[in-house]
């Protein structure tokens, strides 16, 4: 099963209710929804991507006066989505292949899903095409050089070496508690979640004529962000957040 439809038929059952229930409206959400509406004029069009539910950032924002939309590969979480919110314009698509026109939005964002893209520079590259001039790309990683955040990798990784039976036995369980909604599911060992390199994307904005970034780097205490000036620092943080203007 590849990365898209794990996310599309499996992951999704999970999503569904731990995004509010397990998660909530956590300080980092806050702090992602403040710097993004303190950088957009009240009332312009923004698109999430990977919208899931729409809770927290898709929720808050249409609350306060955005035209929200959002895209998700998993028709279930669309529908959650617009049952929960009627006033998010929310559908099934594919990241890496937006429907939407060349600066159709005044700013586009993905938080907590970057690690499920196959392409993220694909991704990024389709942001920032239905991003207008002067609006706003935000998106976050786990970040690759973080050395924490790579040695769980490698711990997802190593737990699925052994064999295909045992990944089988497990996808065979997470499903049955899926269904039968009884227990939580154990995605540790599922190696679906792959953190990103940031010198990479960073080599890829620049390549794309994208000068005008900022890092801000989620402060593992508070959970508040912080922009990060020196880029020697980078592995020092485990979640990284890319603010571009386009």
């Amino acid at each position: 099963m590849d990365r898209k439809e794990f996310m599309r038929s499996v992951y999704s059952g999970y999503w569904i209710g731990a995004r509010d229930k397990i998660y909530g409206f956590m300080p980092y959400d806050r702090r992602l929804c403040e710097y993004l509406s303190g950088e957009l004029a009240s009332g312009g069009a923004v698109l999430e991507v990977a919208i899931g539910t729409g809770y927290p950032v898709a929720d808050y924002l249409q609350k306060a006066g955005y035209r929200v939309h959002g895209v998700d590969i998993a028709p279930a979480l669309v529908q959650r989505c617009r049952e929960l919110n009627p006033g998010i314009d929310a559908e099934v698509g594919d990241a890496e292949n937006l429907r939407f026109a060349d600066g159709e939005f005044d700013a586009t964002y993905c938080f907590h899903s970057s690690w499920y893209f196959p392409d993220l520079n694909r991704v990024v590259g389709e942001m920032l095409r239905v991003t207008r001039p002067g609006g706003l790309v935000m998106f976050d990683i786990q970040n690759a050089a973080n050395p924490a955040v790579a040695a769980a990798y490698q711990h997802r990784l190593a737990a699925v070496r052994p064999g295909v039976l045992p990944r089988l036995n497990l996808h065979a369980r997470n499903l049955a508690k899926l269904v039968l909604r009884r227990g939580t599911p154990n995605w540790h060992a599922i190696n679906y979640e792959v953190p990103t390199d940031p010198t990479g994307v960073l080599e890829y904005l620049r390549r794309s004529g994208r000068d005008n970034v900022v890092v801000l780097a989620r402060d593992e205490t508070d959970q508040t962000l912080q922009k990060v000036d020196n880029l020697a620092t980078l592995p020092d943080y485990p979640r990284l957040v890319f603010a571009i203007h386009a």
